[in-house]
């Protein structure tokens, strides 16, 4: 069983937390004041995303993939069975950091579109969905809540036989659907590829954020962000102690979920009033997520490599037994969360410039204020959540 929490707690900070939280709010208003005064014009909403090309790792990965899917069948049926590291590790948190690095590398490797491919499925019934179509990524918001129940909620998930038969059941699922729409469903129904295109936007090779507003994609960076806010809120001795007296654990556990993600989702909305700070959400999501799961992806992520190698008969009694410094996590941690908010202050300027280039500076900035004290706030929650438990 993967613990998917970072190592740091209250007493692991390098301040006191009430410094860091002061520290937070300054580093928001900061940064949006910085941005008032140097950032006069749009610079980021009209740059152009390059579609990504096919990779000659796109074989590779599909053999991992079906390697990992097979194993979880017919492999060890105990702890020392890679899968949960594959999907919970590598694909969920790893995938994050690889595309922030070299940007939305997913489309171009992406087991499905080259199974498909491979297959050559005819394309049946429903012609394919044409550029803009309103459907969106709508799909690929409701598979990302199943998966994150998965991940979450649902009971013996770390077990490879069910890992197995939920992959089986993801990749099925989504052969199909691009059989009926044709390959262009995988750009707005795996949520996989979504994932990545959203994180790889913040990559140093593309930081552009066009074409990212509410709606759809809106609905996706909430069940992004907000399962990873539950999934902090429901490691805390609270959320155990009310759900140990109240019973129905997996009820509550899925009504909080599917609040938690309608609430952000919410109060994005309510916040922004007449701006479309969607894409803004896109490096808070990215940043708490690194935050969140940066002890797991240190630990288990070489481990399960690890597992995979020892299969094959390779570094037979070797283990990977890191215990990463407490302090220098929740100082990593910190810096994530506030390098994430800022960046996010500055993506809602440049959008809100954008929005209304001819409006005043000053009624734009106005604009603005009801979203810096809401990234006050979930600068705030992040680091309380994330050690305070």
């Amino acid at each position: 069983m993967i613990v998917a929490h970072g190592v740091g707690s209250s007493a692991d900070l390098p301040l006191p937390l009430d410094l860091v939280l002061q520290a937070g709010a300054a580093t928001v208003v900061l940064s949006f004041l910085i941005a008032a005064f140097w950032w006069r014009r749009p610079r980021l909403s009209f740059r152009r995303i390059e579609a990504a090309k096919s990779s000659r790792l796109r074989w590779p990965v599909l053999i991992l993939a079906l390697y990992v899917l097979v194993n979880a069948f017919l492999g060890p049926s105990g702890a020392t069975n890679p899968a949960a590291h594959a999907l919970f590790v590598w694909l969920w948190v790893g995938l994050v950091l690889i595309s922030v690095v070299f940007g939305p590398v997913w489309r171009a490797v992406n087991p499905l579109r080259t199974l498909f491919a491979l297959l050559r499925l005819p394309r049946r019934g429903l012609r394919p969905l044409p550029p803009g179509s309103g459907l969106g990524a709508w799909p690929a918001a409701a598979f990302l809540l199943v998966f994150v129940w998965f991940e979450l909620v649902a009971p013996h998930h770390g077990d490879p036989v069910t890992l197995g038969a939920f992959i089986l059941g993801y990749a099925v699922t989504q052969l199909a659907c691009a059989t009926v729409r044709g390959e262009d469903w995988f750009a707005r129904g795996d949520c996989f590829e979504v994932y990545s295109d959203l994180a790889g936007r913040l990559s140093p090779r593309v930081f552009a954020f066009s074409g990212v507003s509410a709606g759809a994609l809106g609905a996706f960076l909430a069940v992004w962000w907000g399962s990873t806010v539950f999934d902090s809120a429901s490691a805390s001795p609270a959320w155990a102690t009310f759900v140990q007296r109240a019973g129905h654990p997996g009820g509550y556990a899925t009504g909080a979920l599917v609040a938690i993600c309608g609430l952000v989702f919410l109060a994005v909305h309510w916040v922004a009033g007449r701006l479309d700070v969607t894409a803004s959400l896109i490096p808070i999501a990215v940043g708490y997520t690194l935050a969140h799961y940066l002890s797991l992806l240190l630990v288990e992520g070489p481990r399960g490599l690890l597992l995979l190698v020892q299969q094959w008969g390779i570094a037979d009694g070797m283990t990977w037994d890191v215990a990463p410094v407490p302090a220098v996590i929740a100082g990593a941690q910190i810096a994530l969360i506030l390098i994430g908010h800022a960046l996010g202050v500055i993506i809602a300027h440049d959008q809100a410039l954008a929005e209304s280039p001819d409006r005043p500076v000053l009624a734009t900035l106005a604009d603005e204020l009801p979203m810096v004290i809401f990234m006050i706030g979930c600068t705030w929650a992040g680091l309380f959540l994330l050690f305070v438990r």
